[in-house]
């Protein structure tokens, strides 16, 4: 099944479909895994969260791309923006990641059901969604990220219209060099106006996806306007001015929410319809989304921090670091330390748990017991913090899954004594146990 997108892929390839190459920009394989893992195993909150994997990679791709349109711009001798417009034009670019982000993990979540409602095994799972990622990742990121190459470069350019206004006053409309270029931009070619004319902000090379018509400063004189309906033809998204709104992509994309009432990062909705009565949507310097993007960015911080360590060389200095960061969850109220109650606060044992429980028990009374668990939780006592061991073959594995350490719990059932041990995960803004494996106590 193919999650449909026609609006998105009439918007985007409406000069055709873009030739796909081996060495374009797209999202890593391992980005990839690590994001279909996450989601599939529910450690990210798709609905209101991020998954760091895909955020990490789109957040690098938009970057890249801001960065090498400066760069084409700098050949034609274009100075680089100020520091303060290249901050402004990089956070657009990771609002357009989050809200990308949040789209595309909905729709890779949307695929985990089969028509019964039953969760699909795992396989079939990235069976069904491969053309999702095909098409909506490598043809879909392929658009977006040339379009915002040309935006940067277009960006830079038009500073650099202002500043010399006063030698070239006049803009003339280059045309495309695209094989199949729009009628609606073909009309506009040769019109020359002057820089500061309100027929700019209507009508302008890059509103349309993939649009590789230019500016190009002149002092020839003006030529009449052209005919036209007087609207802009821009494609949602595109209508800005990317240098005088400093922004990649305006919020009418259609990965944006139509208002905050809408928004997934909004939280309460009362207050996020309140402001949007108040003073409209504006994606981009809410502070909503940027708590979001913040916290994605600390989870990204720890996450490189960790690997940026070499357990099998450093193998204190890793285990201090994965303390450090159950510390800190800590510190911030995510762990429960009595030992009385759970040790985290929360438990979660589902089908997929009782399924890996089975798989680690070797008697019939362990099966038994775990068959049982429901019904023993509140029983449980003496929780105890376990951390990775890092000697065994698969820890890398278990890390890669985001078992972030383990906490085993003693539990009596017909007067026998038993350990049940639990993998310690993030489930959205949580962290959650998770029964792993069920063994009698000698």
């Amino acid at each position: 099944m193919v999650i449909r997108g026609e609006k998105l892929d009439r918007d985007y390839f409406a000069d055709g479909t873009p030739e796909l190459t081996e060495h374009q920009a797209s999202y890593g394989v391992e980005a990839i895994a690590h994001a279909l893992l996450n989601i599939y195993h529910e450690n990210v909150d798709v609905d209101s969260d991020l998954e760091e994997n895909l955020f990490q990679e789109t957040r690098r791709l938009f970057d890249e791309a801001v960065s090498e349109g400066y760069a084409e711009a700098s050949q034609k001798d274009v100075p680089l923006p100020d520091e303060t417009f290249r901050e402004a034009f990089l956070h657009s670019a990771d609002v357009f990641s989050a809200f990308r982000v949040h789209k595309m993990q909905n729709d890779i979540a949307a695929q985990m059901l089969d028509e019964k409602g039953q969760v699909k095994p795992f396989r079939q799972f990235v069976k069904d969604v491969s053309p999702y990622i095909e098409h909506r990742n490598r043809a879909w990121l392929k658009t977006e990220y040339d379009t915002a190459i040309l935006r940067a470069q277009n960006a830079a350019e038009w500073q650099q219209f202002q500043d010399e206004k006063d030698v070239y006053p006049n803009l003339e409309w280059i045309q495309s060099t695209s094989p199949n270029p729009g009628a609606d931009h073909m009309v506009f070619w040769g019109t020359v106006l002057p820089v500061d004319d309100p027929f700019w902000d209507e009508h302008k090379p890059g509103d349309r996806w993939n649009c590789k018509c230019e500016l190009r400063q002149t002092d020839r004189g003006a030529t009449p306007v052209p005919v036209s309906d007087g609207k802009s033809d821009a494609a949602p998204g595109l209508e800005s001015n990317p240098a005088k709104a400093k922004e990649v992509f305006s919020d009418s994309h259609p990965y944006y929410p139509d208002s905050c009432s809408a928004c997934p990062f909004a939280g309460g909705k009362l207050m996020a319809l309140a402001h949007n009565l108040v003073s409209g949507k504006d994606c981009h310097h809410c502070r909503r989304v940027n708590k979001c993007i913040e916290r994605s960015e600390r989870r990204i911080a720890k996450k490189e921090r960790l690997e940026a360590l070499n357990p099998e060389t450093n193998h204190k200095e890793f285990k201090a670091a994965q303390r450090d960061m159950v510390a800190e969850l800590r510190r911030h109220g995510e762990l429960e330390r009595d030992s009385r109650k759970l040790y985290t606060g929360h438990l979660f044992f589902g089908r997929r748990e009782f399924k890996r429980i089975k798989e680690h028990c070797f008697t019939g009374m362990e099966l038994e017991t775990a068959r049982h668990l429901h019904t023993l939780i509140p029983k449980l006592s003496n929780g105890r913090y376990i951390p990775i061991d890092m000697s065994r073959k698969n820890y890398r594995l278990k890390i890669q899954e985001g078992v972030l350490n383990y906490v085993a719990y003693d539990v009596e059932y017909k007067g026998n004594l038993y350990v049940l041990k639990c993998q310690v995960r993030r489930h959205g803004h949580n962290v959650c146990e998770y029964p792993y494996s069920i063994k009698r106590k000698e």
